[in-house]
């Protein structure tokens, strides 16, 4: 299991975006859920009578709600519909929509039994896993390219997540998930050597990486209606003139103001 590491009032946090090789750079101006970081959500959202299929390539019909049936998996990534009220989708309680753009939501996931398999679509429908440059696709329904029982993800605004899960064994299973995530309040610094100082790994930052091996259209539109722009390209060290340049364009299109 991951260590659980969140960013700290004053701190940074870098969005690493693999695909592009950029990043989102964010100085955290505060945690407004510090002191109740834990929600012991129940179990997964699949409901008795819904069809899954199977990793042998048949079907299974779930017993109950919450029960993964032996040898299933969720195709298609699943949403946490909210458990209180009043939130920007009931069906999904960690999306944010666009003018909540000084927020960001750091999630750590812990399903049981732990070592249900585990993969996150991004946005929901996308599978992101690849294995040599985007020739095969992988995920929880091949044999590798998944993690057990965890997942570390941060949730941009207007972009949908989607949960996989397979369950591996000969046996229904019952779930449950845990959560532990950081809400934090969000400015983009306004120096660009500052931004390349922390993409060198100058400046200390915390990393979380997208879970993404492709730019799906949809992470793109987000990127732009959210933030103005779509990341910093992360330079080498000889390239700061150039870098610094560039992030002194983008951050004339940033959308959210400046900090840190």
């Amino acid at each position: 299991m991951p260590e659980v590491r969140f960013a700290r009032e004053g701190d940074y946090l870098t969005i690493y975006i693999p695909p592009t090789n950029s990043a989102l750079v964010f100085w955290v101006k505060s945690v407004a859920n510090r002191g109740y970081q834990a929600i012991d959500y129940g179990p997964l959202p699949i409901s008795s009578g819904s069809t899954l299929p199977t990793l042998d390539g048949g079907s299974a019909t779930v017993p109950e709600d919450g029960v993964l049936p032996a040898r299933a998996y969720t195709a298609t990534g699943i949403q946490f519909p909210s458990p209180v009220p009043n939130v920007h989708a009931s069906s999904d309680m960690w999306y944010l929509q666009e003018d909540a753009r000084d927020r960001l939501f750091h999630v750590f996931q812990r399903v049981t039994p732990a070592w249900l398999r585990v993969d996150v679509q991004v946005p929901t429908g996308v599978t992101q896993a690849r294995f040599q440059a985007n020739r095969a696709t992988l995920g929880v329904d091949r044999a590798f390219g998944f993690s057990r029982g965890c997942a570390e993800v941060a949730h941009i605004p207007k972009l949908s997540y989607g949960y996989r899960y397979a369950n591996e064994a000969n046996l229904d299973v019952r779930t449950f998930v845990r959560f532990e995530y950081a809400e934090y309040v969000v400015e983009v610094p306004r120096n660009p050597r500052l931004i390349f100082d922390i993409l060198a790994r100058r400046v200390p930052s915390l990393w979380v990486s997208l879970p993404a091996s492709t730019m799906d259209p949809a992470i793109e539109r987000a990127l732009d209606d959210v933030y103005g722009f779509r990341g910093f390209k992360v330079y080498r060290e000889d390239e700061a003139q150039k870098a610094v340049k560039e992030y002194e364009e983008a951050l004339k299109r940033a959308k959210l103001g400046g900090g840190g």
